[in-house]
């Protein structure tokens, strides 16, 4: 709604334009830009960048599993757009008797994906290739986390029990912050970490990557925004009218 309003004193009337914009929602959805599992070891020397799949959870051995997962933020988004909420689909590839929670956390340091790639089921990982995120590297060699396991933030951005084979969405309010924050400052956009029940051996479940063997399968982040429309012409005429008008009353 905008209201248009003489300063002149002199001016007899007020012209108040009351213009309805309309709202326009709509939805779009990207593939995931990276991602890979860092794979609990000492030595960091353990990756698998460009797999099939990625872990998250503790094995029966027991040794940590972490996913890290990135979108593209940039110039993906229309102009003057709100987003309204944001859903990561993930694949569960592997199965399981029993149901565990999983969590995503807002990554605070970059990483980068290296081309090492995991044969069979991949949980053991392969030798780690320059570029690759590991246990203790964001990227091979010489580039190391901040702690070993991954940076990222205490507080979980979201929550979902995971079961067997099939689809999973996690949404939440700070899911929708956190990628917010990434449009605005695309220099920040490093993912989120999804962990599994670290708690117990056995929680690990096998997760389809963008490298999977079939698209559909592969992470994809729904985003809801809504996009406010300029003011029509029509409307601009109005309101350079009105103006127009008070100069000529101002000079009579």
């Amino acid at each position: 709604m905008l209201a248009l309003c003489s300063a002149s004193s002199r001016l007899a009337g007020c012209l108040v334009g009351l213009i309805t914009l309309p709202v326009a929602a709509d939805m779009m959805q990207i593939s995931a830009s990276r991602d890979t599992t860092l794979y609990e070891s000492p030595t960091g020397a353990l990756g698998n960048g460009s797999g099939q799949y990625f872990f998250a959870g503790t094995t029966n051995q027991p040794q940590l599993r972490r996913a890290i997962i990135a979108f593209e933020t940039t110039s993906i988004i229309p102009e003057n757009a709100l987003i309204q909420s944001v859903t990561l689909r993930l694949h569960v590839a592997s199965t399981s008797t029993q149901t565990n929670n999983f969590s995503l956390f807002r990554v605070t340091s970059n990483w980068t994906e290296g081309a090492s790639d995991a044969t069979g089921t991949e949980g053991s990982g392969t030798t780690a290739m320059a570029g690759d995120a590991t246990w203790l590297h964001s990227s091979l060699p010489g580039v190391l986390w901040n702690t070993a396991g991954g940076d990222f933030n205490s507080v979980p951005s979201a929550m979902l029990s995971v079961g067997d084979l099939g689809f999973y969405s996690w949404t939440s309010a700070q899911m929708t912050a956190d990628f917010r924050a990434w449009v605005a400052n695309p220099q920040s956009s490093f993912g989120w970490m999804l962990r599994g029940d670290e708690s117990a051996a056995g929680t690990t479940r096998r997760f389809d990557s963008s490298e999977s063997f079939s698209s559909a399968f592969a992470p994809t982040l729904f985003i809801d925004y809504s996009v406010a429309p300029a003011p029509s012409s029509i409307a601009l005429f109005s309101i350079s009218s009105a103006l127009a008008l008070g100069k000529r009353r101002r000079r009579a």
